[in-house]
């Protein structure tokens, strides 16, 4: 085995470039172009930290202001990469010699939500409460989910949700059809000696779907914080009203009708629940929590005499967004129509609910401003490299994305309206979060390296290509950790990649795993490691080198891969 390996590899050395040295080529003439491999491998040296950490520290500035698709600060950042594109001469390739690739985004703005409860009695219904939830107001309820305009209904107590120790949603005593569910948060894991659930949102899932199955109007959740706790979350959630949410690329939501059921997922004031369950105060609304705990088994669902309304009251919104891409044309007349596509998602989160410092701009250093900076860096090396004369034999699209952070949308398009034709991309590779360590790897003081998803699950070729490429580039470790089709994280569909994957397109994702400030304002610059991301870019760059320069273009061969594409 060990043996055919190395044949295999010594072959591969052989038959995808020459081996003429590892300076660059200092060629005067721009009619004489070089497509050698190990020459271009040479580039690799411009990778490097002295580049990736001041434009990294630009790009994730504050002044960008979190990169959110749409926004101002996004437009910022599309400016800058244009700018930086422009800078190296490498050529725009959308229409009318632009850099940009516009798209159209079906958005919705929150104004205001209005929730009133009435109380029914035998001379018809009372008003008892009416809150509103504006762009600086806060309401008796945290909108968790929503779906319709006006979502009313009878409040249904029940209890935990579960009525024995192993059934959940097995609820007796009520019918909830088209009624509000009121609950406890935090249904007891373990009862009588007995596992109710595995873990919390394996819980949550079932029960959730099990509400779904008997009609419910919505669920409103009661939490076990205080009054205080309750109001500060609920002024953090405020920041997302007066903001455009919900993005859809508008080319596939016109005269689409909303899917599924109307349905609204609240967590409610404690001291409202309490009223709601004619309680006195919230000592006695816990004891009741205890109580129902101790006794699941006996518990029937109850009606609680009230009724809610729920109206949201909303604005559409149509934006749009742009996907930023510059192209190097290969040097081999026969072989510079095909393309290999590297690419980054340059968008973000934007401006959000505060952490505890009081920050609440999303910089997203890591994620994914590692990933957009060292695909960057790459294109200064192969820009470099193409004035000096030397060329890989394939051209390469330099393709930065937005709207992944609402779901892929750059991606989609593009996928769709690609400017150069998908049956003559050979190969995407993707980089997402490649700046930090995450926790398995920090416990074991490990840096180098990238978990790489795709490859030998889609191409047993490019795996081999992306081998070779390491071991004359960073020599990071390849982490095959996720890359399995039935792994349950998923992530070979879950990133940008997925949209050439499905189209039957092979693909490298590097990404070096979820940290503590995913997603949060603390992802900062001055957290980056980069030693170990100029290591990954090296061996993204010699990869990219590696599959352009190959005699032929990697297969698709995984039959499990072939027939999911199929089913997607």
């Amino acid at each position: 085995m060990m043996r055919n390996t190395l044949v295999g590899t010594l072959f591969l050395l052989f038959t995808i470039g020459g081996c003429s040295g590892t300076q660059k080529a200092g060629m005067s003439s721009p009619e004489k172009v070089s497509t050698d491999t190990q020459t271009l491998l040479g580039y690799q040296d411009e990778i490097d930290i002295g580049y990736l950490k001041p434009h990294l520290s630009a790009f994730s500035a504050d002044s960008m202001e979190g990169r959110e698709t749409g926004m101002k600060g996004q437009k910022k950042a599309a400016d800058y990469l244009v700018t930086q594109y422009k800078k190296m001469g490498l050529k725009p390739i959308v229409e009318e010699d632009s850099y940009l690739q516009k798209f159209k985004v079906n958005a919705t703005r929150d104004d205001s939500i209005v929730f009133t409860i009435t109380a029914k009695d035998i001379n018809g219904t009372t008003p008892a409460d009416r809150s509103v939830i504006r762009e600086n107001s806060t309401a008796n309820f945290i909108p968790q989910f929503s779906r319709g305009d006006t979502l009313d209904g009878e409040i249904v107590f029940v209890g935990y949700g579960v009525s024995n120790k192993l059934d959940i949603n097995q609820l007796q005593g009520q019918d909830l059809q088209d009624k509000w569910v009121l609950a406890f948060n935090n249904a007891p894991q373990v009862i009588d000696g007995d596992t109710l659930y595995k873990d919390h949102q394996e819980f949550y899932r079932a029960w959730m779907t099990g509400l779904l199955q008997q009609g419910v109007k919505g669920v409103l959740t009661i939490p076990e914080i205080t009054p205080e706790e309750f109001y500060t979350k609920a002024e953090e959630q405020n920041v997302a009203f007066g903001k455009p949410t919900g993005m859809k690329l508008a080319y596939l939501d016109e005269g689409q009708e909303p899917q599924g059921p109307s349905l609204g997922i609240n967590t409610i004031a404690p001291q409202t629940a309490a009223e709601l369950l004619d309680l006195e105060n919230l000592a006695e609304l816990n004891n009741k929590r205890e109580d129902i705990a101790r006794n699941m088994d006996k518990f029937n669902a109850q009606k609680t005499g009230y009724e809610l309304s729920q109206i949201s009251y909303n604005t559409d919104v149509k934006l749009g967004s742009e996907n930023v891409m510059a192209f190097l044309e290969g040097g081999d007349p026969e072989l510079k129509d095909e393309v290999v596509v590297i690419y980054s998602h340059y968008d973000h989160l934007g401006i959000g609910k505060p952490d505890s410092t009081g920050d609440n701009i999303y910089n997203g250093a890591d994620d994914d401003g590692s990933g957009v900076i060292g695909t960057l860096n790459i294109a200064k090396s192969f820009a470099e490299a193409a004035e000096d004369g030397v060329r890989p034999r394939r051209s390469i699209l330099f393709l930065n994305v937005s709207g992944e952070e609402k779901g892929l949308l750059g991606s989609r398009f593009y996928s769709d309206h690609p400017v150069i034709p998908i049956e003559k991309t050979i190969t995407n590779i993707n980089v997402d979060m490649i700046g930090r360590l995450d926790p398995a790897h920090e416990e074991k003081g490990v840096e180098d390296y990238s978990y790489i998803i795709g490859s030998k699950l889609i191409s047993s070729e490019l795996d081999s290509l992306l081998h070779v490429a390491n071991e004359r580039s960073g020599k990071i470790e390849l982490s095959e950790k996720y890359n399995d089709l039935n792994d349950p994280n998923q992530f070979y569909r879950r990133s940008d990649h997925w949209n050439f994957g499905r189209l039957g397109i092979p693909f490298i994702f590097f990404f070096t795993g979820v940290h503590e400030d995913y997603h949060q304002p603390s992802d900062e610059v001055d957290k980056i490691h980069f030693q170990k991301m100029q290591k990954i870019v090296r061996t993204m760059y010699a990869t990219v080198v590696m599959v352009a320069n190959a005699d032929e273009s990697p297969k698709v061969d995984n039959q499990e891969f072939i027939e999911i594409t199929k089913e997607g």
